[in-house]
């Protein structure tokens, strides 16, 4: 993927209420971010040369709350070079102390679902160099993989009722490739890909 700083495209691959948290990220501490195609080596990477300056990668593969938690663990790598440069160890305390700081500002209810928040909150107080290395959080994470169920937002009709990451929203116009979509609760509007894979819920009214 093309550098490309436009918030919309934080929002085909973090959770909608994060996503402009993490745009600010980027915002903050200039870098290039990539979504790679699945590597089994890795999640994503950090990486920082002279010639190329600093480098993030996530797998595009990745449901939206462990691409979230690689991008953020990828950040705190770059935070914590800037800082201390190759000073200290690549997963050390300093590592630590940056994931944590970093996840803090988000790590509440009507951002994230409960039962994440209550893993992340275990697993940050001593992070490990992989989140793969964490059972509970592996877990959490697996049940927001994809599920049969799912489909395009294309396909859905006009004012249907769906979920997206935990947001239940309905479905608007098209704008070029994405709708303008509604959170049913406050009435928020989320820029949402068409190709985008929901949930439908059964019910349509608003």
């Amino acid at each position: 993927m093309e550098k490309n700083k436009k918030i919309n495209s934080f929002f085909d691959h973090f959770p909608p209420k994060v996503a402009e948290y993490c745009f600010q990220l980027w915002h903050d501490y200039p870098f290039d971010f990539i979504v790679s195609k699945s590597r089994h080596s890795k999640l994503g990477d950090y990486r920082f040369s002279p010639q190329k300056g600093h480098q993030i990668t996530v797998n595009r593969n990745l449901n939206s709350y462990a691409f979230l938690v690689t991008y953020l663990h990828e950040v705190a790598h770059l935070l914590t070079y800037l800082t201390y440069k190759n000073k200290v160890l690549p997963h050390g305390e300093e590592w630590k102390n940056s994931f944590r700081t970093i996840f803090e500002p988000i790590l509440e209810e009507d951002l994230l679902p409960d039962e994440l928040i209550n893993v992340l909150k275990s697993y940050l107080v001593n992070p490990s160099a992989t989140s793969t290395g964490h059972g509970p959080l592996v877990d959490v994470l697996k049940t927001y993989d994809a599920s049969n169920s799912s489909i395009t937002l294309h396909a859905l009709p006009e004012n249907q009722i769906f979920l997206l990451k935990n947001l239940e929203l309905i479905k608007g116009k098209l704008r070029r490739t994405r709708y303008f979509c509604r959170e049913a609760n406050t009435g928020k509007l989320y820029l949402v890909a068409k190709n985008a894979q929901v949930t439908p819920l059964e019910t349509n009214e608003l």
